[in-house]
């Protein structure tokens, strides 16, 4: 009996903590359309796109992989229209939604790369000073 009732808190839980990892992984496409839009993006916005964005690629590349046989025109494809996406939310032109883009990609890279440093230096030693 108590483990049905825990069920709706964890429920309640599981979509809280979705919807918080949904918003740090809008950040990156929130400070790059910051830049580019001269400060006229919101959070919002950024986690929009960022949902319909995988959404639209995902969809893309699977349809034009069953068309092209191709994984680069595949690629091509999805990605034109996730920058499309992008010039859509944001309202920006084509090269300022593949600055978005290619801007969100290197500070993810940043922030990846730190928390890569911080981990293994709180919590695993690293290789390099087990020696």
């Amino acid at each position: 009996m108590l483990m049905i009732a825990l069920i709706p808190i964890v429920l309640i839980f599981v979509i809280g903590l979705l919807i918080i990892i949904w918003a740090i992984a809008s950040i990156p496409v929130y400070v790059s359309a910051k830049i580019l839009t001269s400060g006229k993006s919101t959070l919002f916005q950024s986690m929009i796109a960022t949902l319909f964005g995988s959404i639209v690629y995902i969809i893309a590349l699977s349809i034009s992989h069953i068309i092209f046989h191709s994984f680069i025109i595949s690629f091509l494809v999805a990605y034109l229209l996730y920058i499309w996406t992008f010039k859509s939310i944001f309202g920006v032109g084509w090269l300022k939604a593949i600055g978005i883009s290619i801007l969100a990609i290197i500070f993810t890279l940043i922030i990846q790369t730190l928390l890569a440093e911080l981990w293994s230096i709180t919590f695993i030693p690293s290789p390099k000073w087990a020696i």
